[in-house]
């Protein structure tokens, strides 16, 4: 007992009692004895979640009693309620975009109501599908955090918000959402006509309505104003209006960041607030506000300024001047002005920059030396300009610098070799000016760079193997200069690099974009160009590289290969493009058959084989590439039968023209009904019009030239083809009647049948055209979709007597050519409705009548032909008012009278375009060339008396013409002797002068024929 009692009394046993309470107490508190929220919280969040968008099962967290533990639920550590709710949608507007997880349709569920405790909520990128914020948000009384931006609410901004008194961040960004693609699905906007809830917020620090609607929130400037404690304001595109008077006081004396970007009306308010808050300003967005040169003055004031975003304003000089004492300037982005000043005057003390940006504006003059005294520089961005001169040598000091863009310039001179310092660099653009040399071998040591763009230039000699050290690199556009030697050793290098990354398990990068295209390269395709396997997009174009692909090409993923206009010489290479969605080997010198391994190309897109020597037939193979939506054939050397099979196809445009195709339609051409274009010319085809083209709703060129069809044209021609832009059925052996229906086709812009056997009356309603009757010259893509960025239309047209190739320019052309078959009858009046048209070729038919009278109401006409017909009476008088018309022929008719005189038929001094027409007469018809032949005894006495009448009133005319320009020259020569002394002087001083030189001729003359004389007599 002693023992014990001396034990206590040292205090001993009193320690361990509290020992063991708090040990007690702590294992109380770790056994749930409790709920971490309560019952009714608990109900009110599992009745949100069912509400709430969830296919990636992103809440299954939510579950058990423990809801505290729930995915973006948070409670208070001492009440265990819920202060804390985060449902923003997992996937940001560039996850969205990439992935195509677009959020589905949700509801704010009233239960919210229920999370009394509530003080942060964030149910931002979810889809309310345009429903208004809930009223009952403004209840939530405690909250402090509040974030309903992109989520896709629309509707007026509920003023019940103004009840949220201790709010300290609010978020209302109003957005979009976007399909993959960037194809609309929701446009929903935010609208407030007044903000006067909003000045009930006094503590708010964080205020973001952006995009918020609030062109009639007259006093919008007024209520925030009322704000003292805000320190973000973000209104950028908010449609702000103008304020008619400024403030009196202003409390935003804490402001730190302000963005009114994209607003038009606030140019008279900016400049007095910011000289109220110049003090605590660090970061200002003004960009696309269409400010001018005052605003400047204002902001040379903001001392603490940090972040300054002028982007697309109307700003154009001065600007460094009223910079120079911005200190503690980090970020100025002046893209898109019109400053014009010279770059040498332009650059600042600004020791602090980091990122400068002058892209797009009209600055000239050289790069100074001075700039490498930006030493801080991370992005140095000034294409889209005029500058001229050398990259200075001191541009290599910026030893921070990750993105360099200094593209479409008029620099010139050498890449310099201090440019191998910028160690840090990722981003190279120097494509589009003038620069001359060779790419430095410093270039290797950039062994952070990612893009190389150097396209555009002059650069010679050879890419220095130092680049293919540059293992991080994933895109190289060297097109377009002088650089010549072989590529071999360079992608072996890469080869090598990739290696070395994935034997160290690093991260694995790899060249996906390659343009060597337009240069002076030369020797073998490389053979370890098949180990670069993250390729996807290869163009060594307009080369002089010889020999055959390597086959170890195969089982690469490239998504385009372009090689496109070299000189490659050999068959075909045996490729496995089972990965390939382009192949683009056109304009090259390739032969053999088209290679079986291309049936591996399940995913091929695009197969572009056209110019080269391509032989044998197409294999039915081609069918099975279901994917395939652009077939170029054209000018090769196939032979044989079309498939029967491209029924199952998805193909848009299938080009075999000037191939040696054969086949009858209705056996060989069942085709793709998704058809946009269908270019055969110059084939052996032969039969009906193949009926398969019925279905191709989507059809917009047609060319069937130059084959041999033959029939009469369908009547469901009119009404198939809706979006018809390009009709071609020259040189077959169509005949018949040309049917009415085609005029339904209301699109076509050019319709040529000529060199048919077509008879009958052309239909008046041939002038209801629609794309013929506007004059316009919109230039609009003849195929729709993608295909034009790897293809390109053309059509070979008969205009103006020549044949011309239209490419780029096809879509502005109107024409109709009806030339060389045997239609009979009048032209149709109404054909002068086309007052869009420019080539009309009526020639070799057999047309009487008279040229319609108002035919000079076509007035962008440019070629017109009816020679070769019956045509009679005399030639409209308005035919001389067209302009724009530079070919006509008219011969070979039965034409009369007189060649209407002046304008633009003075211009046409070729007498054969009228040859052939025995009454007609008139300049440019020689005189009396229609007379004395045999025909001409067959004229009536009463056309004779008619055309010698008309050629003595043009003679008369003519002198009488001649008359009145000699007087007129006389009088006023007369009339400036009368009135100018001193021309009177010259004029008299210059006849004296002329009588005295012919008076010594004279008497030098009459000498020496004098001397002869006197000698002859005395001889």
């Amino acid at each position: 007992m002693a023992v014990s009692s001396s034990w206590c009394t040292n205090g001993s046993c009193l320690h361990m009692r509290v020992m063991l309470i708090g040990l007690l107490l702590l294992c109380m508190r770790a056994i749930p004895l409790c709920l971490c929220c309560t019952e009714s919280e608990r109900r009110a969040l599992l009745a949100i979640k069912a509400d709430i968008y969830d296919p990636d099962r992103w809440l299954s967290s939510w579950g058990g009693q423990d809801c505290c533990r729930w995915r973006g639920v948070g409670c208070d550590n001492n009440t265990d309620h819920v202060v804390k709710l985060d449902l923003r949608y997992p996937y940001d507007y560039v996850a969205q975009l990439e992935t195509g997880k677009f959020p589905g349709p949700s509801k704010v569920n009233p239960s919210l109501l229920d999370l009394t405790h509530l003080k942060y909520l964030d149910l931002s990128l979810n889809n309310f599908s345009g429903a208004p914020i809930p009223k009952f948000i403004g209840f939530l009384v405690h909250l402090e955090y509040l974030n309903l931006s992109n989520a896709n609410f629309g509707g007026s901004i509920p003023p019940e918000l103004g009840n949220l008194s201790c709010l300290l961040f609010l978020d209302l960004h109003s957005g979009y959402y976007y399909h993959y693609f960037y194809n609309i699905i929701n446009i929903c906007f935010l609208y407030a006509d007044e903000l006067h809830w909003l000045s009930r917020i006094h503590s708010l620090q964080f205020l973001d309505m952006s995009l918020v609607n609030l062109s009639m929130a007259a006093n919008w400037l007024h209520e925030i104003n009322m704000l003292p404690s805000l320190l973000e304001l973000h209104l950028f595109g908010a449609d702000l209006p103008s304020i008619p008077g400024t403030l009196s006081h202003v409390n935003l004396t804490s402001l730190r960041v302000l963005d009114l970007s994209q607003n038009d009306h606030i140019n008279t308010i900016v400049s007095p607030l910011l000289f109220n808050i110049s003090s605590s300003l660090v970061h200002l967005g003004l960009r696309e506000c269409d400010f001018s040169d005052r605003l400047l003055i204002a902001i040379g004031d903001l001392r603490n300024l940090q972040h300054l975003d002028l982007l697309d304003n109307q700003i154009t000089k001065k600007i460094f001047q009223n910079l120079g004492n911005l200190s503690h300037l980090e970020y100025l982005d002046l893209y898109g002005n019109q400053i014009t000043a010279d770059i040498s005057e332009m650059l600042p003390k600004l020791g602090h920059l980091k990122c400068l940006d002058l892209s797009s504006n009209n600055i000239s003059g050289h790069i100074p030396e001075k700039l490498g005294s930006l030493n801080h520089l991370v992005s140095l961005l000034m294409g889209g300009n005029r500058i001229t001169g050398a990259i200075p040598k001191s541009i290599g000091n910026l030893h921070s610098l990750v993105e360099l863009d200094l593209s479409a310039n008029n620099l010139s001179g050498h890449i310099p070799k201090s440019i191998g310092n910028l160690v840090h660099l990722q981003t190279l653009l120097l494509e589009g000016n003038k620069i001359t040399g060779e790419i430095p071998k410093t270039i290797g040591n950039l062994v952070q760079l990612q893009q190389i763009y150097l396209a555009g230039n002059m650069i010679s000699g050879d890419i220095p193997r130092s680049i293919g050290n540059i293992c991080k690199l994933n895109l190289l556009d060297i097109s377009q200069n002088n650089i010549n030697g072989e590529i071999a050793d360079i992608i072996e290098d890469w080869s090598k690099c990739i290696k070395n990354t994935r034997d160290t398990n690093s991260p694995l990068y790899g060249l996906t974009f390659l343009d060597m295209s337009s240069n002076n390269l030369s020797g073998v395709f490389p053979e370890s160009l098949g180990q670069l396997s993250t390729l996807r997009t290869l163009n060594v174009s307009h080369n002089s590289m010889t020999g055959k692909l390597p086959t170890s090409l195969r089982g690469q993923q490239y998504g385009f290969i372009d090689i496109s206009s070299n000189n490659f010489n050999g068959r075909l290479p045996d490729l496995d493009p089972s990965r390939l969605s382009v192949i683009n080997l056109s304009n090259n010198s390739f032969e053999g058959p088209i290679p079986l391994s291309f049936a591996r190309a399940m995913e091929l897109n695009f197969l572009l084989l056209s110019d080269n020597y391509i032989n044998g037939s197409i294999h039915p193979f081609i069918c099975n590439l279901t994917n395939l939506v652009v077939l170029d054939l054209s000018n090769n050397n196939l032979s044989g039968r079309l498939p029967n099979c491209w029924h199952k196809s998805k193909l848009g445009i299938v080009d075999s023209q000037q191939d040696n195709m054969l086949g009858h339609s209705q056996g060989s051409m069942a085709g793709p009904i998704n058809l946009q274009s269908l270019h055969m010319r110059n084939n052996s085809l032969s039969g009906d019009l193949p009926l398969f083209l019925r279905y191709c709703k989507q059809l917009a060129t047609l060319d069937l030239s130059e084959n041999k069809f033959s029939g009469n044209l369908p009547l469901w021609i009119g009404e198939s083809f809706v979006q018809l832009r390009v009709l071609s059925l020259r040189s077959n052996f169509f005949s018949g009647n040309i049917p009415e229906q085609l005029s339904y086709i209301t699109s076509l812009q050019v319709l040529d049948l000529a060199c048919n056997n077509f008879s009958g009356v052309l239909p008046p309603s041939f002038g209801k055209f629609s794309a013929m009757m506007a004059i316009e010259n919109v230039d609009r893509p003849m195929i729709s979709g993608s295909y034009t960025f790897y293809y390109t239309e053309n059509l070979l047209m008969a205009t103006k007597g020549i044949e011309m190739e239209y490419t780029n320019m096809l879509s502005l052309v109107t024409s109709i050519d009806l030339s060389h078959n045997n239609l009979f009858g009048m032209i149709p009046e109404e054909l002068v409705n086309l007052r869009g048209l420019f080539f009309l070729n009526l020639c070799n038919n057999h047309f009487t009548g008279r040229i319609p009278e108002n035919i000079g109401a076509l007035e962008q006409l440019e070629s017109l032909d009816l020679s070769v017909n019956n045509l009679s009476g005399m030639i409209p008088s308005t035919l001389s008012s067209m302009y724009s018309l530079s070919h006509l022929n008219l011969s070979n008719n039965n034409l009369s009278g007189s060649i209407p005189w002046g304008k633009q038929l003075q211009t046409f001094c070729d007498p054969s375009i009228y040859s052939g027409n025995r009454d007609l007469h008139g300049w440019p018809i020689p005189w009396c060339s229609n007379r004395g032949s045999p025909e001409s005894s067959f004229h009536t006495k009463g056309q004779e008396e008619e055309s010698e009448n008309g050629d003595k009133s043009e003679k008369i005319w003519l002198y009488v013409s001649f008359a009145l320009g000699f007087v007129v020259g006389l009088s006023g020569f007369i009339y400036a002797l009368m009135i100018q002394r001193a021309l009177r002087i010259t004029y008299f001083q210059l006849i004296d002068k002329i009588f005295d030189y012919i008076y010594v001729q004279l008497a030098i003359c009459f000498a020496k024929l004098k001397r002869i004389l006197m000698n002859n007599i005395e001889g």
